[in-house]
């Protein structure tokens, strides 16, 4: 019968707490060349990674391989939007790989053959959690940045209907609420990324702040992200302007546009946000939270928020010149089952007539091939550092632990 992660640990000799951490380096160093050696003569060692960085050349030749984006472009390309563990790792590793999986390679074919005379298409990924959704659309992601595509990426849209407490009384509709915090740090990360096109493209009318400050017709919409950052309070009117533009411009062709929302369910779902008194007009609006036995009496409604109201309309398919992705993600959707991932489970009714018609994708599970290049990656890392982790049987108990889910092979893999 196979052991449980805490047999592989505590089995063998008794050793000194912390012992893997405080050994020395020789005799580290020796112990991992003698386990190289062993693992070597049991089973080849597959190749786990591509010398091919470019999204647009990767093929089914590199499925299961890990190319690597060098750290100053992911300062730019992913100023947000990674996974906070993949973060994690990049620091431990020193360098920051993602693995070419199948359901990314679809999609990439996909962009690849886009229409852009058409209404842009959605794409909808899912699949159960751990699986890898969130790095499949940060593939695409890389991929259109290395096209030159504008990219407009909303690393986590739940954030945006929970743990909010600066909400404010919309200056532009009275029936709105600003998130001017979270406003001004997306248009920080969004000039990080596209600050070319900020420079580029122009407003197409003026736009009023306050009876003193105005952007000009004509002026680079860079001025209004500025506007956004210099006056927070303006952040989240900023963003809904900048969203009009690159709707309106995108369809002349002088740039392409991604859409790119992680978890997206969260625009039609219930948010944590609940009015304490809905007479209330001062700058800024008290909530409590709200649990599952309350009533929704006051509650703020999704569409009630300035971003969620503006980001909406980017996802409604009525513009050319670009592509919709997102997924759909179990992690912060709210008063939904945790075994629920399928999309009219975690979008509901007005949720999925809204998107309808989409192309899913579904990420599984690693398959073998995937499964054995990460687990090459970890050993290749150092990252398993106990001795019998490195050997077969070690490789077929962390087969069975995790049962090839990508989250749950990383978080065992991490106390080896």
């Amino acid at each position: 019968m196979l052991r449980s992660v805490k047999g592989v640990i505590c089995q063998g000799p008794k050793l000194d707490s912390g012992y893997f951490l405080h050994a020395s380096a020789r005799a580290w160093l020796s112990a991992a060349v003698n386990q190289d050696v062993q693992i070597s003569a049991e089973k080849p060692r597959t190749v786990f990674r591509t010398n091919e960085s470019n999204p647009a050349s990767h093929a089914e030749q590199h499925e299961g391989q890990h190319y690597s984006i060098p750290l100053q472009e992911v300062k730019v390309v992913f100023p947000h939007g990674l996974p906070y563990r993949f973060q994690m790792q990049m620091k431990t590793f020193n360098e920051s790989c993602l693995m070419v999986r199948k359901p990314a390679l679809e999609l990439l074919g996909y962009l690849k053959n886009t229409n852009f005379a058409h209404p842009a298409i959605r794409y909808v990924i899912y699949g159960e959690k751990g699986t890898g959704k969130t790095m499949t659309l940060c593939h695409a992601v890389h991929y259109c940045a290395k096209q030159d595509w504008l990219v407009l990426h909303i690393p986590d849209a739940h954030l945006w209907v929970k743990n909010c407490r600066e909400l404010m009384q919309s200056s532009y509709n009275k029936e709105r609420f600003d998130q001017p915090l979270k406003a001004s740090t997306w248009l920080k990360n969004f000039k990080t990324s596209n600050d070319h096109f900020l420079k580029e493209i122009k407003t197409q009318q003026t736009y009023m702040w306050s009876k003193r400050e105005s952007t000009e017709k004509g002026r680079p919409l860079g001025e209004v992200v500025e506007q956004g950052l210099t006056r927070v309070k303006n952040a989240s009117d900023a963003v809904g302007v900048v969203l009009k533009e690159l709707k309106k411009q995108c369809p002349l062709g002088s740039f392409r546009l991604l859409v790119a929302v992680d978890g997206i369910n969260a625009l039609w779902g219930r948010t944590t946000l609940r009015k304490k008194d809905k007479s209330a007009v001062g700058n800024y609006v008290p909530f409590l939270w709200l649990t599952k036995m309350e009533k929704p009496k006051g509650r703020v409604s999704p569409e009630e928020l300035t971003l969620v109201h503006n980001l909406r309309k980017m996802v409604v398919n009525d513009w050319n010149g670009g592509a919709i992705v997102t997924t759909l993600s179990q992690t912060g959707s709210l008063f939904k089952p945790r075994s629920a991932y399928f999309p009219h489970e975690l979008l509901g009714k007005e949720g999925f007539d809204t998107l309808d018609p989409f192309i899913p994708i579904q990420v599984s599970n690693y398959s073998q091939r995937e499964f054995e290049s990460c687990y090459q990656y970890y050993l290749d890392r150092k990252w398993l550092q106990h001795k019998r982790a490195r050997t077969e049987e070690g490789r077929k108990e962390l087969l069975f632990l995790s049962n090839s889910n990508p989250w749950q092979l990383e978080r065992i893999s991490a106390y080896l």
